[in-house]
C-alpha cells in the first residue's frame, strides 16, 4: 500500500539536501574569493515506457507501464568544490507483481552503507520506488582529486563485462539505467602525468567482511592505456589487470581480474577468473560494431525469477553463465534516426539474447525509443521464463 509518510520523509532527504546545498551555493557566490564564483545546475528526464511480455510459446502476453523520472543537481562551489545529487523516482504496474509479494522487499534493497532506497507504494500490480543513487562531495585541486559519498566508481574498460568494475558493475540487460549503480566509498586520485593516475577507493559495508578496498594505477605505453588493481574484494583477495588501445584501426580492449578467497573453506573454489576481452570498429559509413568474449570463472547458477535480469552482479560471477559472445552494431540512418541490434550467446546454458532498438528524435529534447529484448533456448535456466519483451519509450529532456 501507499505509504505517505515514509514517502515523504525520504523524499524529504533530498529536499533538504538541495535546500542546504542552494543556500551554500548562494552563499558562496556572494562571498567567493578571488574571482570564483558558485553556480548551480539541475538537469533530468521523464520517461513513459509501456511495454508487453510474451512467453516463449507466444501464447500469452503482460501488459506493464512505468514512469520514470530522474533528477541530476550539481552544485559548484569556490576552492574547487562541488556538491552531486542525483536520483530517480519509478512507478510501475505489471500484473505479474501479484504473483511475487516479495518484489517489493527485493526493490527496497540497498546495499550501500546508507539506506537510499525505498519503496513507497507496493499495491496488486502497483509499484513504486525512489533511490538517490549519488550523492557525493567532489574536491580538485592540481594534481588530486578527492570524492566522498555516493559515486560511481568506474574501473571498466570494456563495453558489456568489467571485471576490473569492484566497486560498480551492472547489468547489461537494463536498458532502462544508462546512469548505472553507485556505492557509499572514498575516492581519492592523484595524477602524477598527463597519461597516468594513482586511485585508492574505499567502499565500507555494513558488515566488515563485505567491504571494498582497491588500489588502481593506470599508465600509457606504446600508445596503450593500462591499469594493474590490487585489492580486497568482500573477504576476498583481488588482482587485476586491463589494456586499452587499436590495432590496425580497430578499438582492443581487455580485462581481467583474479579473486582469491581469503578462508579455505571445505566444499568451495577458493579461486576463480574473470575475464573478457573485446574489439570495437567505426566504418566508413557511420556503423560502429563492437565484439566481446567474456569468461566467467566463478559462475554460479541463479534461482529466483526474471527480474533479477536487470540486477547487478558481482565482479567474481559477473554473468549468467560461464562463457558469453556479445556482438553489437549500431548506425546512424539520418541526424534523427539511430537504430542498432545486440546478440549475446550464452553457449553453456544454450541460450541466445537478441535485442534491437531504434531511437528517434522527435524534438530537441523530445525523443522515441523502441526496444526490444528476446531469449531463445535455456532450458531450466532464469532464462527459460523471460520470453519476450517489447517496449516503447518516450522521454522528455530538460
Amino acid at each position: 500500500m501507499l505509504n505517505l509518510t515514509k514517502f515523504f520523509m525520504k523524499n524529504g532527504l533530498i529536499v533538504v539536501f538541495v535546500l542546504m546545498c542552494g543556500l551554500v551555493g548562494i552563499t558562496s557566490n556572494a562571498y567567493s574569493a578571488g574571482g570564483d564564483t558558485a553556480s548551480f545546475n539541475i538537469r533530468g528526464y521523464l520517461r513513459a515506457m509501456p511495454s508487453v511480455m510474451i512467453n516463449r510459446e507466444f501464447t500469452h502476453a503482460d501488459f506493464s507501464n512505468m514512469v520514470h523520472n530522474r533528477l541530476n543537481t550539481r552544485w559548484s562551489l569556490p576552492l574547487g568544490l562541488s556538491l552531486v545529487a542525483e536520483g530517480r523516482n519509478r512507478l510501475l504496474f505489471n500484473e505479474l507483481l501479484e504473483d511475487f509479494p516479495t518484489m517489493a522487499d527485493f526493490m527496497d534493497y540497498d546495499d550501500g552503507l546508507l539506506d537510499l532506497t525505498w519503496v513507497w507504494l507496493s499495491q496488486g500490480g502497483w509499484l513504486g520506488t525512489s533511490q538517490i543513487d549519488r550523492l557525493f562531495l567532489d574536491w580538485q585541486q592540481s594534481n588530486w582529486r578527492v570524492r566522498v559519498g555516493r559515486q560511481r566508481i568506474n574501473w571498466g574498460l570494456n563495453f558489456v563485462s568489467n571485471p576490473n568494475d569492484l566497486f560498480n558493475t551492472y547489468s547489461f540487460f537494463d536498458f532502462d539505467y544508462p546512469e548505472r549503480p553507485g556505492a557509499d566509498a572514498v575516492r581519492i586520485q592523484y595524477f602524477t602525468g598527463g597519461l597516468s593516475r594513482i586511485e585508492v577507493a574505499y567502499n565500507p559495508s555494513r558488515y566488515a567482511r563485505q567491504s571494498v578496498a582497491a588500489l588502481l594505477y593506470g599508465t600509457n605505453l606504446f600508445n596503450y592505456d593500462f591499469q594493474v588493481i590490487a585489492g580486497y574484494f568482500r573477504h576476498r583477495a583481488a588482482l587485476g589487470i586491463g589494456w586499452a588501445g587499436s590495432i590496425g584501426g580497430a578499438g582492443f580492449k581487455g580485462e581481467a581480474t583474479w579473486f582469491y578467497h581469503i578462508e579455505n573453506l571445505p566444499q568451495r573454489r577458493r579461486a576463480n577468473l574473470v575475464a573478457a576481452i573485446g574489439f570495437d570498429y567505426m566504418f566508413a559509413n557511420g556503423t560502429f560494431v563492437i565484439a566481446e568474449f567474456l569468461y566467467n570463472g566463478g559462475f554460479t547458477p541463479a534461482g529466483g525469477n526474471i527480474f533479477m535480469l536487470t540486477e547487478p552482479m558481482r565482479p567474481d560471477n559477473i554473468m549468467f553463465s560461464e562463457f558469453a559472445l556479445t556482438l553489437s552494431a549500431s548506425h546512424a540512418f539520418s541526424p534523427v534516426v539511430n537504430g542498432g541490434l545486440s546478440i549475446m550467446a550464452l553457449p553453456d546454458q544454450e541460450t541466445v539474447f537478441f535485442s534491437p532498438n531504434m531511437k528517434y528524435s522527435l524534438a530537441r529534447n523530445f525523443d522515441l525509443e523502441i526496444v526490444s529484448q528476446i531469449f531463445i533456448g535455456g532450458q531450466n535456466t532464469l532464462f527459460y521464463q523471460a520470453g519476450s519483451s517489447w517496449f516503447v519509450a518516450l522521454q522528455f529532456s530538460f
